[in-house]
């Protein structure tokens, strides 16, 4: 086993897999000119799942990978099993670091990712074999930037499929994404169902200590896409199962950072002149602070991060009231305005008069 410490980077080293160095093990590759895939997994607390997770990328068919295990400080037995794989898989690198959260180890990976591709999964989810070989094959026929493909909504007692599944091909540029992206169709916001060329990230990070942290992301990687190509097909696996996940834990005050992703791509929206996603940006904006209010009511949930949403509520009607929107979100925001309590009891009268 090789351990490097990195200069300038504190509370962080890296170990190396054992069977060849790391550098031989890239060296080779490139001598064979294929394309070298970093997959980038942030661990933690899931060593009862984490196994299953490694062992989906170690077994994939396409096998020119650096498979990027970050340990964001584990309390569990994570960075030892982490340890162990490093002495099996030679493409296999370890990143031990203090705990700052998914964003945090997801951009610590891509620091250290050498590939001319990017691959994100979550390490309570796993792959089918041939996910990474389809997505790089469909990109590199297509010339694409990204390449995504479907999703199983895996839970205890059952699994839903995202979509059809028809095996369908679609491709388009940039805006044809981000309008998928808002529709949810095709495209979706989610990091993890993706191959991405390193182009395309360029110096985006992920928002340290946020959660719904794609939504601030994603959406600037479909823009740096000159093409973008999706095939409706399963092939990756989220675990819906965790009580104890971010998505498991039900509503808190943190999951309003998904309305400020929002708002943040009104700016964006604005900024890059793309005004025939004006009004589909607006309306989707509107709907999900007005659901993560009413949310909050029912929920009981009080902060500083709401005090915060209607401060932005205030501060957005007079934009809203000049821009290309759907009328029934004016009336609700005006309502809003005078906070989640005000807001609450009028939806409450709503649903149940």
């Amino acid at each position: 086993m090789e351990e490097k410490k990195i200069k300038g980077k504190k509370n962080i080293c890296i170990e190396l897999g054992g069977v060849k160095t790391q550098t031989d093990l890239l060296w080779q590759m490139k001598t064979v000119k294929r394309d070298i895939i970093s997959v980038i997994i942030p661990i933690y607390n899931v060593e009862k799942v984490l196994c299953r997770c490694i062992e989906s990328i170690r077994k994939q068919t396409y096998k020119y990978l650096e498979i990027i295990l970050v340990d964001d400080g584990s309390p569990d037995n994570c960075g030892d099993i982490c340890e162990d794989y490093v002495d099996k898989d030679s493409r296999i690198k370890v990143i031990h670091k203090c705990n700052g959260g998914l964003s945090d180890a997801r951009n610590i990976g891509i620091e250290f990712a050498s590939g001319e591709y990017i691959c994100f999964v979550d390490s309570d989810d796993w792959l089918d074999m041939d996910m990474i070989e389809l997505l790089y094959k469909v990109c590199t026929e297509k010339n694409a930037d990204i390449a995504e493909c479907s999703y199983r909504n895996v839970f205890s007692n059952y699994i839903r499929e995202e979509t059809p599944c028809t095996a369908e091909i679609v491709e388009g540029d940039n805006l044809f994404a981000l309008e998928g992206m808002l529709d949810w169709k095709y495209f979706k916001p989610v990091a993890w169902n993706k191959i991405y060329k390193r182009s395309v990230i360029g110096d985006i990070r992920y928002p340290v200590g946020k959660i719904h942290e794609d939504e601030f992301t994603t959406y600037k990687y479909f823009y740096n896409s000159k093409k973008v190509v999706y095939i409706d097909v399963s092939k990756y696996n989220y675990d819906r199962t965790r009580n104890d996940s971010i998505i498991g834990r039900g509503f808190t005050e943190n999951n309003l950072d998904a309305c400020f992703a929002f708002r943040e791509r009104i700016d964006f929206f604005r900024e890059h002149h793309i005004d025939t996603l004006e009004r589909k940006m607006n309306n989707l904006y509107c709907h999900q602070v007005l659901e993560s209010a009413y949310q909050c009511y029912k929920n009981k949930v009080r902060g500083k991060k709401v005090t915060q949403l209607i401060e932005l509520v205030n501060h957005d009607l007079t934009y809203l009231k000049q821009a290309d929107v759907n009328a029934f979100y004016l009336e609700e925001f005006d309502i809003l305005r005078g906070g989640v309590k005000k807001y609450g009891k009028h939806r409450h009268r709503k649903e149940f008069s």
